[in-house]
């Protein structure tokens, strides 16, 4: 006996100049660093090629917002359980700057840099459920951000390994969903830059990210 195929849903999502649940793009940008950085890398959904780790430091939080993951690059495909009810992050391309990647540097040094990173990318892709977004559409959602505070766990990703409060300026491309309903929803995004100035913070990223999300 064949067993029928859930139904797959999509969902809105808010546009660039909105603020969804009273906080800018930005501003969700900001939270949404401070989220990623504060997980030690082996227990961070950036390295988790399953999704089995996609809840970690926010499984108990009462956040409007649930934060899907990036990687360090290449393909991933996780299954990510999300309480329905909850909006998604999703962070289609991303850069976030610190005074532990540049010790000493300046507010403007840290801004320079990522907005030179961002300023390289050549490609974006979003799709979830039957709506597409293309790299025209997902230029609007570009969200920099101003100087902000954020502490890094010890041993955290991209290297970090004493952690502590740090001083970042993030830039990149976030979407924000509306609320999910219970149902199943499939969504892939992917982008890549290329930033060959010795600056950079990486001078050829691509990432492309496949997300079977359940909300229930």
């Amino acid at each position: 006996m064949t067993l029928p195929v859930a139904a797959s849903s999509s969902v809105n999502i808010f546009p660039p100049e909105s603020k969804p649940y009273g906080l800018t793009y930005a501003d969700h940008a900001k939270n949404f660093w401070k989220w990623a950085l504060k997980i030690p890398a082996s227990e961070n959904p950036v390295d988790d090629q399953t999704g089995e780790k996609c809840a970690n430091g926010q499984s108990n939080t009462n956040s409007s917002v649930f934060y899907l993951s990036f990687n360090n690059g290449g393909r991933s495909e996780r299954t990510c359980t999300v309480p329905a009810g909850k909006a998604l992050l999703i962070p289609v391309m991303q850069v976030v700057i610190t005074d532990k990647d540049i010790p000493g540097a300046s507010v403007q040094e840290l801004a320079t840099s990522a907005k030179k990173d961002q300023d390289s990318v050549n490609s974006l892709y979003l799709k979830i459920g039957d709506k597409e977004y293309n790299y025209e559409d997902l230029l609007k959602y570009r969200a920099p951000t101003d100087v902000f505070d954020v502490v890094w766990a010890d041993k955290a990703i991209f290297g970090i390994l004493e952690g502590g409060p740090s001083k970042a300026v993030a830039d990149g491309f976030y979407i924000l969903t509306e609320p999910l309903k219970n149902g199943t929803y499939p969504i892939h995004f992917k982008s890549s830059l290329i930033c060959p100035d010795p600056d950079c913070a990486d001078p050829n990223f691509v990432q492309d990210i496949q997300y079977n999300v359940i909300a229930k």
